[in-house]
């Protein structure tokens, strides 16, 4: 009997142990993080901040017009929406796809110098019949407004490239894009 109970107290101890062992560990796909990175971006964000403009986080809507890379002939223009959230995700949505034939957006933003920023993203797409077709992958350079006192910060430009690859992962197609946005407040 003193030996079974000594087995059911060890057990438990074990399983008490084990519980505070494990219970402090946190996982999260951003801990993994270049250092630099976040420093440069700190200290852009808080640049920005200290000469009373704004960065790129928050929400923005989006004018997007394809073009031709060679002739730089606007091909299709279409509305999207970009969010930035803060630690350098950012979450896209456009029409310029059939909603059944695309996903959403998500990707990486960063700042870069001044005014600057970075960010790509990608999404998924789909075939009529709702089969994978493959991804696309966008990454754009932002230059924030600063001409005009009043709008500091709440429109930007940017250009883009982008690639798009079939279910295989090939890249089947390269396109070019800019695009203008205005803060959504």
């Amino acid at each position: 009997m003193k030996n079974k109970f000594m087995e059911v107290i060890g057990r438990a101890a074990l399983a008490i142990l084990m519980l505070a062992i494990f219970a402090q560990v946190q996982v999260s796909a951003q801990d993994i993080v270049d250092k630099e990175q976040i420093k440069e971006q700190t200290e852009g964000i808080l640049l920005s901040q200290s000469v009373g403009t704004r960065t790129l986080e928050g929400s923005w809507s989006v004018q997007v017009t394809v073009r031709n890379c060679q002739t730089n002939a606007a091909l299709a223009t279409f509305p999207a929406m970009n969010t930035f959230m803060r630690g350098g995700t950012m979450q896209e949505f456009s029409v310029g796809a059939a909603p059944l034939t695309r996903g959403p957006g998500h990707g990486v933003w960063s700042y870069q110098f001044g005014q600057n920023y970075s960010y790509a993203f990608q999404f998924f797409r789909f075939n009529a019949d709702g089969s994978y077709a493959g991804v696309t992958r966008a990454r754009r350079q932002v230059q924030l407004n600063s001409l005009q006192v009043n709008s500091v910060g709440n429109s930007y430009e940017a250009t883009a490239a982008i690639e798009i690859f079939n279910a295989a992962g090939i890249l089947i197609a390269t396109a070019c894009a800019t695009e203008t946005a205005t803060r959504f407040e």
